[in-house]
């Protein structure tokens, strides 16, 4: 009865619509406390995000050692069935020794000779030393200027040492770092907790994407599963693709890096490298950072020389920015340099460094999607998909001309053209054409 009766429908509608705008102004109004819940959430669920993150980048190790098993024991009198165990198996112990390696590996040539360098940097003859320096370029660069006897009636660099020294709290200071090395142990357990879970997931990996499928079409009807099934393979292939390619960018970087600052006698190449290689994940600013933290830790040695690595980190990202990064990650990654800036500033701002790292490809799906429901629209509206008439059109009806063009020469992915495939009362759900943000 009630859902026939039209009156009791429109009264659940604006009931809905009237609690969604209460939950959204409440929700708008403390974006703090609901950001500081989610991150509290994020926080608690960290081991098992860990293993799902350790899971696809062990993935492409343990698909290739499967094919390498395959092909080896393929001539064996083993059963299809005791293959795919089999090579699963070995797939993922190979996986996880790979990637246990590659972190024992950062972190005995890193931590060792970071340790040392900060202990010669922060040592006491090393500070007073800075001070002297800093201060006889300070005097020689305002020598018979107004500001020299400002500078040396107040001496700021001493006041600054005199303050550190007066408001350091001890235990202020132990407490602090007992915080940070608690942290730092929960996030080497959390870490712990998910290389198991990574193992669990790549073991039946399939089966976890099966019953997600199946909770999808349980769910929704067959346009949105097919719509959500259609995002997720977009997902899979932006971040899979981003972050294996820039995995291994990264890695040829800081190699180059390495070998480069050896050549220049630079102080401390492996803990700038290292720095250079890893902040190169993140686009954009990605490289800076590094740059900038390797510059200001040679700095501290020698000013010409940290000036040589600031030049010859420029130059290594030009090669990299025009040859090596296109060559490794198949071109660019869909958008302009302009969305991967607000991209990394939006999802950074909110969520730290992994906003940082996931920005791009998350932004990149969101803008396919977007150019893609804008172009099939003009699809159906007959208009061009080409954006060189848009900069000078100034009403609707100059683009008719560009319709007929459009249908004649757009031709789908199966073969057929545009009048074959297109209907004005259809949805247009034909997921086998070509690709349609190209012309975004």
């Amino acid at each position: 009865m009630f859902k026939k009766n039209k009156y009791f429908a429109l009264g659940m509608t604006l009931l809905t619509v009237i609690i969604a705008s209460i939950l959204f102004y409440v929700v708008l109004t403390n974006i703090g406390i609901v950001f500081g819940k989610i991150s509290e959430f994020v926080d608690i669920l960290s081991s098992v995000l860990f293993g799902f993150a350790f899971a696809y980048l062990m993935n492409p190790v343990m698909m290739i050692t499967e094919r390498g098993v395959r092909r080896l024991f393929r001539s064996a009198n083993i059963t299809d069935r005791g293959l795919r165990r089999l090579s699963r198996a070995i797939g993922v112990i190979v996986a996880v020794l790979v990637f246990i390696a590659v972190v024992y590996g950062l972190i005995a040539m890193v931590v060792p000779e970071l340790i040392e360098s900060l202990e010669e940097v922060f040592s006491s003859d090393s500070l007073d030393s800075y001070y002297r320096k800093i201060n006889d370029w300070i005097t020689k660069v305002t020598r018979d200027t107004p500001i020299e006897s400002w500078f040396q009636k107040h001496d700021p660099i001493k006041s600054v040492q005199d303050w550190i020294t007066k408001e350091l709290d001890v235990f202020k200071t132990i407490s602090v770092a007992f915080n940070e090395v608690y942290s730092v142990a929960r996030t080497i357990f959390n870490m712990l907790i998910g290389i198991v879970v990574a193992v669990y997931l790549l073991v039946s990996k399939e089966k976890f994407i099966a019953q997600s499928k199946k909770l999808v079409v349980a769910s929704l009807n067959e346009k949105h599963a097919n719509r959500v099934l259609e995002i997720a393979r977009l997902s899979n292939k932006s971040l899979g693709g981003f972050f294996v390619g820039k995995i291994i960018d990264s890695l040829i970087i800081g190699v180059l890096s390495y070998i480069g600052c050896l050549i220049l006698r630079l102080p401390y190449p492996l803990v700038s490298s290292v720095f250079v290689g890893l902040t190169n994940i993140i686009p954009f600013f990605g490289p800076l950072i590094g740059i900038v933290i390797g510059g200001v830790l040679i700095l501290l040695q020698s000013p010409i020389q940290a000036l040589y690595f600031v030049i010859f980190e420029l130059l290594l990202q030009q090669v990299d920015g025009n040859i090596i990064g296109p060559r490794i990650l198949g071109g660019r990654l869909g958008i302009s340099d302009f969305w991967i800036l607000v991209s990394i500033t939006l999802f950074g701002g909110l969520f730290g460094f992994i906003g940082m790292l996931l920005g791009v490809p998350v932004f990149t799906v969101i803008y396919t999607l977007i150019a893609q429901a804008v172009n099939k629209a003009l699809i159906k509206k007959r208009h061009t998909l080409e954006l060189e008439p848009y900069y000078t059109v100034q009403t609707v009806e100059e683009l008719d001309r560009y319709g007929p063009e459009f249908q004649e020469s757009t031709v789908f992915a199966s073969g057929d053209s545009f009048e074959t495939v297109y209907d004005p009362d259809d949805d247009f759900e034909y997921e086998d054409a070509t690709d349609l943000t190209q012309q975004f």
